[in-house]
Order: C-alpha cells, then structure tokens, then sequence
C-alpha cells in the first residue's frame, strides 16, 4: 500500500476552515483592527452574534426610554416643529386635542417591534444593497461575493456605532427624558450638549458623531476585504448610504 494512501484513502489532511471570529473578537476587532477582522469574515462570514447583541441592546434601550419618555411633550414639539418649519396649517384645537391623547401614553409597541423587527429588516436592507454594489464592481479575477458575506458586513460594522445605543439607555436611567428622541440621548452626537435656537443647525449639529462618521470608514474597510470591491464601488455605496443618512439625521435634529 502506498505510504502516502491509509486504509480510509488519502493520508493527507485537507485544509480546515478556521472558525469565525467570535463576537468579543469581532466588537474589539471592529475597533482595533478592523482590517484583520473583515479578512477572517470573508473566509468564515458570521452574523448571528452581532445580530442578537444589537437586538438585545436596542431592546432594553428602547424599552428604558419608553418607560420614561413624555409623550405629550414629544407629540407637542413634533407638531410646533411641523408648523414652524414646514408651514403645516395645525389648528391650535387640533394641537391640543392631540397632545391630550398622547398624555401618559408610553410607546411599548414601537420599543419591543422597532429592534424585534426594524433591526433585521435594516440589516437585510442594508446587505442586500451593500451586496449590489459590491457585485457590479467586485474584482475582475475573483469570485462573485456571496449574500452571507454581505450580511456580516451590514451586521458586524454596525457594531461600531452600538456604544451610541448603550449610552443614550443610560442617560434615560439617570436623567428625566421629557420629550426627547434616542438620538438626543446620545452623548456622542453634538447635538446632546449644543442646542441652537435654529432647525438647521440642530440638525448640522446631529451630523457630528464620531461614531457614526466612523462606521462608513469601517463599511469601506469591510467592503474591501470581505467582498474585494473595487474602490468606485465602495465609494458609491458610501455616497449612497450618506445621502440618506445625513437627510434622517437633519431630520431628527429638526425634532429636537
């Protein structure tokens, strides 16, 4: 019998996976080096880690907020807001009749399905087009990326910007919510501590968040070594994800 040969056939020991990164590795790597990280996730793409933290962190947040925010104050400077900066005719009775409604409502509904089911939909959302661009423009000679590997890059980017949510949950435990939004609550964008008198500059103010303007150098990064695009792809993906992002940002800093 060959030497080479065992009685099961070849002796030789063919190549094993390596694991994928385990989500510690993947939250300390999304910040350390990002680079490595997406690497390994091209090779063993994982996403249902990433996916359950930021559920479950988004869950209880939403959930303190929920339990603390003041309804009728938020329902009152969406609808000033609406006839200040949209011109939106509101008849005073109308106003009132629906700041009395929403007084001592708490919005369980929105804070249990927003991260139950928001959260994939997003994430799915956001793979399926990260997937898109990457596909028209990946590399010449190499293979197609798969949805799998697009879908850890949409979940396991996002983890850059979980300690936003994690600190907005505890300024809602230690502090009075009134009638403030999630992202007002967060220490990490402008606008928490600057509070011009102008819309327009409360919503430019919502737009400084290192954390977020650090997620689309992470999604590069990722799209780069996970999915091998070219770099006008990557560049029209970030174009794209920044057009909208910067308009529900300014948006959210009008409601403030």
């Amino acid at each position: 019998m060959n030497e080479s040969e065992s009685l099961f056939g070849s002796s030789e020991k063919v190549a094993e996976q390596a694991p994928p990164p385990g989500l510690v590795d993947q939250f300390v790597g999304v910040f350390t080096e990002p680079s490595s990280l997406f690497k390994k996730l091209r090779e063993a793409p994982s996403w249902v880690p990433a996916l359950i933290l930021t559920i479950a962190v988004s869950l209880v947040v939403m959930l303190l907020w929920a339990s603390k925010v003041d309804m009728a104050e938020s329902t009152r400077r969406s609808m000033e807001m609406m006839k200040n900066v949209f011109h939106v005719n509101i008849p005073d009775s109308a106003l009132d009749d629906a700041i009395a409604k929403q007084d001592g409502k708490h919005p369980w509904i929105s804070a249990v399905l927003g991260p139950l089911m928001g959260t994939p939909i997003i994430f799915l959302l956001v793979a399926l087009i990260v997937w898109g661009f990457a596909y028209v423009g990946r590399q010449v000679d190499g293979e197609a990326p798969s949805f799998k590997q697009a879908f850890s890059v949409a979940t396991v980017h996002y983890l850059v910007t979980l300690p936003s949510m994690f600190l907005a949950g505890v300024m809602a435990l230690i502090q009075p919510v009134g009638g403030r939004n999630i992202q007002e609550l967060m220490p990490t964008v402008l606008s928490f501590f600057v509070k011009p008198e102008s819309g327009l500059l409360r919503g430019l103010c919502g737009l400084v968040d290192p954390l977020w303007i650090f997620s689309f150098v992470v999604l590069a990064i990722a799209m780069k070594h996970t999915l091998r695009a070219k770099p006008w792809a990557i560049g029209s993906c970030l174009a794209f994800f920044g057009f909208f992002g910067i308009i529900f940002r300014i948006l959210g800093g009008f409601l403030q």
